[in-house]
């Protein structure tokens, strides 16, 4: 495990999010003059990934580096979830079946949970697993429209 004071808090504005949320702070590691490597899922911004380097400039010295753009893509996807009262019962069993699909997820609270498909995670199994939860008012979903566009450094 790495060393917890390698690690940066960056801020990204969500100005326009649909749940309210106004911003999200994720954990990076700096890798570069103004470049980090995203080390959680977020469970807000449909933008970044995990492992995706992006490039984030404090707006003030004695401030937390702000999100500008994603640079690279480190190859993650990511897929939100809000488990609804009627899914909450089928809660375990879901994330269960995602892990078997070779899907990770982060928890925050008992509804939110931000899943996390590696390269190598068939997105359209995960995808069209959760969907049929949709279907059943079990749970609401969001992720970035497919394939997401490279980073300005690719």
């Amino acid at each position: 495990m790495e060393s917890e004071d390698k690690y940066v808090k960056i801020v990204v504005d969500l100005p326009d999010a649909e749940d309210g949320v106004g911003g999200e702070g994720l954990w990076a590691v700096n890798v570069g003059e103004d470049l980090y490597e995203v080390h959680n899922s977020p469970w807000h911004t449909l933008e970044i990934n995990y492992m995706d380097i992006v490039k984030a400039v404090p707006p003030d010295e004695d401030k937390k580096p702000q999100f500008v753009e994603v640079v690279k893509r480190g190859g993650h996807r990511s897929i939100h979830v809000v488990f609804l009262e009627k899914g909450l019962p089928q809660k375990d069993d879901v994330l269960s079946h995602i892990n078997k699909l070779g899907a990770t997820y982060e928890g925050s609270g008992k509804t939110l949970f931000a899943i996390d498909l590696e390269p190598d995670v068939n997105f359209n199994a995960v995808a069209d697993s959760l969907h049929e939860c949709c279907d059943k008012d079990w749970l609401d979903i969001r992720y970035a429209p497919q394939p997401q566009p490279k980073g300005t450094g690719e």
